[in-house]
């Protein structure tokens, strides 16, 4: 499956402003999304919406709505790939912020299932595929990945499954949150730019976390 993002609302207003149309671009979408949503849930697909954990950006994304983990990553990885894929998933889900250093990433590949290590070379091949895939986000700044949209989109509700003991949602916009930061009064997580919304629409400096009314200073 293949990612899709918002740009293609842009396509669909620029397409009514030539044929001399006006429309709600984000309504005609949603609704041309639920009626082919329609005909594909027949074969067991979906297109979903959500948004990138790391920079809010909405995506859509076209999901295999079997509840197979295995199934949800692409037929060109094996099984072994897929090991691999998997614990990098845990390790950023069981961080502190859901991030994981590329060392780390890489460290993981030398002891995936039964003993068997992966070789460097294939794991960085793979981390560089699913980074364009949009699996996984690259944070070349911090030298770090957080988990891409994709994975949000597709593998959420495996991750609150198998993991549910370390994940939470977002007390803002109350989806799953990997990637954030937690109020230091009540360890509630946000996303940040969730929060950062928070602060913008306050239009003033005293904004307080929505769980324990506590203050936050704006950083």
């Amino acid at each position: 499956s293949s990612g899709i993002n918002a740009e293609y609302g842009e396509l669909f207003s620029k397409c009514a402003d030539a044929a001399g149309k006006r429309y709600d671009v984000d309504k005609e979408l949603r609704d041309q999304v639920t009626f082919m949503n329609t005909s594909l849930s027949i074969l067991f697909l979906e297109i979903r919406v959500g948004l990138c954990e790391v920079t809010g950006k909405e995506f859509y994304c076209f999901v295999n709505t079997q509840e197979d983990e295995n199934s949800k990553l692409c037929t060109n990885y094996t099984a072994f790939d897929f090991a691999f894929f998997r614990r990098i998933i845990e390790q950023m889900v069981v961080s502190a912020d859901g991030s994981l250093k590329s060392t780390d990433c890489l460290t993981l590949c030398n002891n995936l299932t039964e003993g068997k290590k992966m070789s460097y070379t294939h794991a960085k091949d793979l981390l560089r595929g699913w980074v364009s895939e949009r699996w996984l986000i690259e944070d070349r700044k911090n030298n770090s990945f957080q988990l891409g949209p994709r994975v949000t989109i597709e593998l959420g509700q495996y991750i609150q499954s198998v993991y549910h003991d370390h994940v939470t949602n977002c007390q803002l916009c109350k989806t799953l949150c990997v990637y954030g930061s937690r109020c230091d009064s009540c360890n509630c997580k946000f996303h940040g730019h969730c929060k950062q919304r928070l602060f913008n629409n306050s239009g003033s400096l005293n904004v307080r976390c929505p769980s324990c009314k506590t203050q936050w200073d704006i950083k």
